[in-house]
């Protein structure tokens, strides 16, 4: 099946729960806009980066328009869209500057990629990294696998081509992190050493705790996604956790373990085939890393979801903040079928 999808790479604004604002370079989805209005969408970036949402086999068409950096328009950086962890990639298409093409201001450059392996991946800035990836320059990317088109599966989801990673609810959980110093610095047009990099915030999906709950889109627009895993008790959960930021974490849903089934995009099996899922009650999960777990429903009720490292549920320093959501879990029947991931 063919995609065709359009991403702009501009700035923007984020907000903490504190009430501080915070610049950030980033992607917004521009798929089907028309090329007069484009630049309207300058400037609004979003955190994390639009999803890519695709399936086995498919052939992925994505333009990355450089739409400019509004704040900063004497920083006339390149961009490029990196597939981090696609094995199968060409150079051409994979995104480092050094060995393929990167994309100036007001230009547009066509990649194609064919995902051959259902997973969670993700996709970054590869144009001076440091600085881009620490910026927002960040999203997901989920590839489906084939076994949901089969007819005998028909209507059914999986993690990987196995039914035994059949789940009925799905929800990305990405996790990064957020010097205050290093963006504002970047916004007033002052040189940062990224070796200095020290955050103050810890953020779910771009959001830190309580707005990871409670935050209504309207609210934070460039920061759409919450982390408010709700699920029908029984139902089974699949977490796709991604690590874009720089610092180890270690996730945790207080009172309920995870079954985690699948490591960078591959189904965890040994050599011999037998399977190497194992129960976890924390995830630990390293920078470039993502991991899927999934999880039975238990009893209605809400459970802590937080981050194990004590200190990274702060935001500057004031607790409670940071890296904490909630699983939500209602009686039979009360939540309709998820028709989107997070939703």
């Amino acid at each position: 099946m063919r995609k065709d999808l359009r991403l702009g790479a501009t700035d923007g604004w984020v907000r903490m729960p504190d009430g501080s604002s915070h610049y950030i370079f980033g992607f917004v989805e521009i798929t089907g806009v028309p090329e007069k209005r484009i630049w309207s969408d300058r400037g609004k970036a979003e955190l994390p980066g639009p999803l890519v949402d695709a399936g086995e086999g498919d052939d992925i068409y994505l333009t990355l328009t450089n739409l400019g950096l509004p704040q900063r328009p004497d920083l006339d950086d390149s961009h490029t869209i990196h597939w981090h962890g696609f094995p199968n990639q060409i150079p051409l298409y994979d995104g480092v500057p050094e060995v393929s093409i990167s994309v100036p201001v007001g230009r547009d450059f066509t990649y194609y990629f064919k995902p051959q392996d259902p997973g969670t991946y993700m996709y970054h800035c590869h144009f001076e990294p440091a600085e881009h990836i620490q910026m927002g320059m960040v999203g997901p990317v989920i590839v489906r696998p084939a076994l949901e088109r089969d007819p005998a599966y028909a209507g059914r989801k999986f993690a990987y081509d196995d039914p035994s990673t059949e789940y009925d609810r799905e929800y990305v959980v990405f996790l990064m992190e957020l010097d205050p110093v290093g963006h504002d610095l970047v916004a007033n047009v002052q040189e940062y050493d990224w070796t200095d990099y020290r955050p103050k915030y810890w953020l779910l999906n771009g959001r830190a705790y309580p707005d990871t709950v409670e935050g209504e889109s309207q609210q934070l627009p460039q920061q759409p996604w919450r982390t408010c895993i709700r699920a029908n008790v029984g139902e089974r959960v699949l977490l796709r956790f991604i690590n874009l930021g720089y610092e180890e974490h270690a996730m945790e849903i207080l009172g309920i373990p995870v079954r985690i089934v699948g490591l960078d995009a591959q189904r965890l099996r040994g050599l011999g085939g037998e399977d190497l899922a194992a129960w976890r009650n924390v995830v630990p999960i390293s920078p470039g890393q993502t991991v899927d777990a999934l999880f039975t429903a238990p009893a209605p009720g809400q459970y802590p979801f937080y981050n194990r490292g004590y200190h990274k549920n702060v935001n500057a320093g004031a607790a409670p903040g940071g890296m904490i959501a909630t699983v939500q879990v209602h009686r039979h029947g009360t939540l309709q079928p998820q028709r989107e991931p997070n939703r």
